[in-house]
């Protein structure tokens, strides 16, 4: 008997040792594939000239990686960022179990997703410089691994780590813009790089030890987080279950739109409001009025919304052509008319305000109209302006008027976006020799971003041609067309 236990064991441990080399082998192997045709892609693009001198380019290079690390730690703030499912949240940690072995997967998935993050922002920085390649590699994927290690810890020792997390993305997201603006007026932002995972690939290529000291930390913060894996709290625990559910549903529904509304129900939910005000207004300016305290209540998506002015300059400090930089500004300012549509959205899933107000769908739209058309016009100039001061063509009072024409063009475009209905799965798949591919999603996806490049082509033209003297009577002319057309299509619906 007892020699039969000792080979049952050996066996079982054989096979779980062939199983873990099995599954090592295949993320190894996806990851290089993934990785290099994400780099084929991605030298695809930045294929163009610039004429940006290299101080401008490693300015551009921080900025990215301060924006790409703002926009991980989101990420990770969203999704818990370790998670496990309800059943075992219900049945297994309730129970007198250790934490640590049930946790380990989940503790991987989230290192995996530094692992990924951190090989792109590798890509990235080799676009402009291909000097010690490998060296670059290790200190971005081991910057990415130790952010997403780092936030798992603070989740371990917080009791609300997505607010920390969130916090913490925000401030990189403005670092990001002021680095940006200082990188494009010329003024030396290389000490930057030496600040955080942002950089330091920057400094690998250059020197290559510093991608073994990164490696090290990287080393010591996944130690520190499978130390911390059985100081998880259930609290923590089970509202990172919560809101991985939710990303759960968007890849099972596969509707993104169920990741924006859970978003804004997790971004109300226990928070204190103060003794603000309601406005005293009546019918359509009671809609205006609610836009108007909302986007009050939001400083911080205001100062994220002022911080994607940047991008498009950004742009300009990377090996692209002109059309990819009148793309930045024309998906940057979708993103960031966001901050004042929220409501609109709420109209379309729910007309019970508008049964309220006693209105109609389409006449609670007009008084929804005003606040995003005044935040897409101060964008809009705002980021016209920029882009023709790196520009050099062009007075920057033309580009200040064309970019106030472009607002509401861009609001029409933002105020569609969040008018979108949920995902339909009933319209017929493409099939393609790479396999099928939904269209219900694709023409989601497209939904909104039509209506802002049909308002927005004379804009964009003019970033292309750098002259926007003769872009002004034409942007007038298809803004206000535009903004007419989704009142005609507010009244008729």
């Amino acid at each position: 008997m007892n020699v039969r236990r000792w080979i049952r064991k050996r066996q079982r441990a054989a096979g779980d040792a062939s199983d873990r080399f099995e599954t090592i082998y295949t993320l190894v192997l996806l990851a290089a594939m993934v990785g290099y045709m994400i780099w084929a892609q991605v030298r695809s693009v930045l294929s163009g000239e610039t004429t940006a001198p290299a101080g401008v380019r490693e300015g551009v290079v921080l900025a990215a990686g301060l924006a790409w690390a703002a926009a991980l730690l989101a990420v990770t703030a969203a999704l818990g960022p370790l998670s496990t499912s309800a059943p075992a949240l219900q049945w297994l940690f309730t129970a007198p179990l250790d934490r640590r072995p049930l946790l380990v997967p989940a503790a991987a998935q989230v290192l995996g997703l530094g692992l990924l993050a951190g090989l792109a922002q590798g890509l990235l920085t080799l676009t402009l410089s291909t000097t010690g390649a490998g060296a670059v590699l290790v200190a971005a994927i081991a910057g990415g691994v130790l952010v997403t290690g780092a936030a798992a810890v603070v989740q371990s020792a917080s009791r609300r780590p997505a607010r920390r997390l969130t916090a913490a993305a925000t401030v990189l997201a403005i670092l990001a813009a002021a680095v940006g603006v200082l990188s494009a007026v010329g003024t030396p932002v290389t000490a930057v790089a030496a600040t955080g995972p942002w950089g330091w690939p920057l400094l690998a290529g250059r020197h290559a030890w510093v991608a073994a000291l990164v490696a090290a930390a990287a080393l010591a913060v996944a130690f520190l987080l499978w130390y911390r894996l059985r100081s998880y709290t259930l609290a923590n625990l089970a509202d990172a279950a919560q809101s991985s559910g939710a990303a759960t549903a968007v890849f099972v529904t596969m509707d993104p739109g169920l990741a924006s509304r859970a978003a804004e129900e997790r971004r109300w939910r226990g928070r204190r409001l103060g003794p603000d005000r309601l406005p005293r207004l009546t019918g359509r300016l009671a809609a205006t009025g609610q836009d108007a305290l909302l986007l009050a209540r939001s400083p911080v998506r205001v100062l994220l919304a002022l911080a994607l002015t940047t991008v498009p300059v950004l742009a300009t400090g990377l090996p692209v052509s002109r059309w990819v930089i009148a793309a930045a500004w024309l998906l940057a300012g979708v993103a960031a008319a966001a901050a004042a549509t929220a409501n609109a959205r709420r109209d379309r899933d729910d007309p019970a305000l508008a049964r309220l107000l006693g209105l109609t769908d389409g006449r609670l739209f007009t008084g929804r109209v005003a606040v995003p058309v005044v935040l897409c016009t101060v964008w809009s100039t705002i980021a016209l302006t920029a882009v023709g001061a790196q520009a050099h063509a062009g007075g920057l009072g033309v580009w200040a008027l064309l970019g106030a024409c472009a607002g509401p063009g861009l609001a029409a475009g933002a105020l569609r976006s969040a008018r979108r209905r949920q995902v339909r799965h009933d319209i017929a798949p493409l099939v393609s020799p790479a396999g099928t591919m939904p269209t219900g999603l694709l023409v989601w996806l497209a939904g909104g971003v039509d209506v802002a490049v049909l308002a927005l082509w004379p804009a964009l033209f003019a970033i292309v041609t750098r002259h926007p003297q003769t872009a002004l009577a034409n942007q007038i002319i298809f803004s206000a067309g535009a903004l007419g057309a989704m009142f005609v299509a507010a009244r008729r619906a």
